[in-house]
């Protein structure tokens, strides 16, 4: 029979109610270790015997969790809540107080539940950092002299998002795509180029509300160009700030002047459904999470995180946080923006098309918002009125339930999304004007039809990959069989290459 170890014995042993482990190990039969991955994506690693003891302490597993897996602050949050526990770390400390095992333990339960210990690291004690840089992205160290730990965590207690370097991650990180952005943009005369943006900005505002399943009236989706073109501004975000930002894009009835003042929650629609898919954190931890939202925004312009990557936790945790009743997908995704041109990585007055391609792996989207939402709502015990309208939380939603994740997975989606953007979205739409302009040209040399018509035309048959549809051959009923053949044969000729690319 295989015994748990590390977080997964701390789970069980002390019954905590945390998010499943993505990751178990055990001690097992086997004289080699085993690794068996579940369709979803959970991952249980087996140890032969005599690698540990067969009943470890406490103190033994959580030294097993501290050196052998990836740290789970949100299991340790719980965990730090046990009196035994914070009594088995202080008996730790005293027996060998320069562990650096015992000291992180230590630190941690102080950083997180406020834990007092007497103690004091030995005078000479090497300094140990929470985070190995060579596994993990880090933010800017914080020393504990009492425990000599160096706290290098990205964020802060209320908000602390958790990047692995990855194989994955370091590869995209590798291919500098800030530069690439750079290049892209040089590489394109001004003119194209401003045309070029003109599209990204309809088609990023376009995919931001098509991703909510909605289509926007002009209004709306003027107001959230407008608030596009605002991205980049100078400072730190702050309430006021999000505040001026959720008005743009809400009805006068939904836009609010402070952080919400209750708790609320997401549904999808449905008779009778009255179940919650999303309970965010409550009133208050709004505000000082969203502060340390901000602040690792921030990191992006002040040189000490990837942008991409700085951009991505600090969306995710806004729409994690909910800080509205109303426009918080779509403040999610425009930060990305803002903290993309803010850091400079794009260009002043140049968006690239995120939303557009995030709607075409929505599926994968939809999974990362999920992995953090579904199993923090389904520790809850809450109660919805029959309509649907109020909610009540009865079991406690602490701070460690919501502010620790894993953003590994978040950040190589996006990175994915914004290489993709550069390589692909901007070329294509390039490409798409220049072949515009070249059937424009010739065609005007014998055709006679308004612009805007013509226009509309040669979309109509590229959509149709060089061939117009009979049900669109009345949109030009004056034309004859030739001369829409022939119409035909001139864009699949100038679009070949940018067809081929969009079949």
């Amino acid at each position: 029979m295989a015994i748990a170890l590390g977080y997964n014995a701390l789970v069980t042993r002390f019954n905590l109610a945390v998010p499943p482990l993505r990751q178990t190990f055990w001690l097992g039969a086997r004289a080699a270790e085993s690794r068996t991955q579940a369709p979803d994506g959970t991952e249980r690693i087996e140890l032969p015997r005599g690698r540990v003891s067969a009943e470890p302490s406490t103190v033994e597993q959580l030294t097993f969790a501290l050196k052998r897996e990836h740290l789970n602050l949100t299991v340790l949050g719980a965990l730090f809540e046990h009196r035994p526990v914070l009594a088995d770390i202080q008996e730790w400390l005293n027996s060998r107080p320069t562990s650096g095992y015992a000291r992180r333990a230590g630190y941690l339960a102080h950083w997180l539940a406020g834990a007092d210990f007497e103690y004091r690291a030995p005078a000479g004690s090497p300094r140990v950092r929470l985070l190995n840089a060579d596994d993990y992205l880090v933010g800017p160290e914080m020393s504990s002299p009492q425990f000599a730990v160096v706290n290098n965590l990205l964020g802060s207690r209320a908000f602390s998002p958790l990047v692995r370097k990855t194989e994955t991650l370091r590869g995209l990180l590798a291919e500098d795509l800030r530069a690439k952005v750079a290049r892209a943009m040089d590489a394109i005369e001004p003119e194209m180029l401003s045309r070029a943006v003109d599209y990204l900005y309809l088609s990023e505002t376009r995919s931001t509300y098509g991703i909510e399943d909605e289509v926007p009236d002009s209004s709306r989706a003027a107001k959230f160009r407008h608030l596009l073109e605002m991205a980049g501004e100078s400072g730190v975000f702050d309430e006021e700030k999000l505040c001026e930002w959720q008005n743009l894009i809400v009805t006068p009835l939904s836009a609010e002047s402070s952080y919400r003042t209750a708790q609320n929650w997401l549904s999808r629609p449905g008779r009778l459904r009255n179940m919650a898919d999303f309970i965010p954190p409550p009133v208050e931890q709004v505000r000082p999470m969203m502060e340390a939202v901000g602040r690792v925004a921030a990191y992006a312009a002040e040189g000490m995180l990837d942008p991409m990557v700085a951009a991505t936790c600090a969306a995710f945790g806004l729409v994690f946080v909910h800080p509205f009743f109303d426009g918080n997908g779509r403040l999610h995704r425009f930060l990305l923006h803002h903290v993309l041109r803010q850091s400079g990585f794009t260009p002043a007055g140049v968006v690239l098309p995120i939303s557009a391609r995030m709607l075409k792996r929505l599926d994968h989207y939809s999974s990362l918002l999920k992995s953090y939402s579904k199993p923090r709502t389904e520790l809850l015990d809450y109660q919805l009125d029959g309509d649907s309208a109020t909610i009540r939380v009865m079991s406690p939603q602490p701070l460690w339930l919501y502010a620790y994740f894993d953003a590994t997975e978040m950040c190589e989606f996006m990175l994915q999304c914004c290489k993709l953007c550069v390589e692909e979205d901007l070329a294509a739409e390039v490409e798409y004007l220049r072949s515009h302009d070249r059937t424009v040209r010739e065609l005007e040399t014998w055709l006679d039809m308004r612009q805007s018509k013509l226009n509309s035309l040669i979309d109509i048959i590229v959509q149709g990959h060089g061939a117009l549809s009979r049900r669109k051959r009345n949109f030009v009923e004056e034309l004859t069989d030739e001369q829409v053949a022939r119409i035909e044969e001139v864009v699949a000729r100038h679009f070949a290459k940018y067809i081929d690319h969009q079949v």
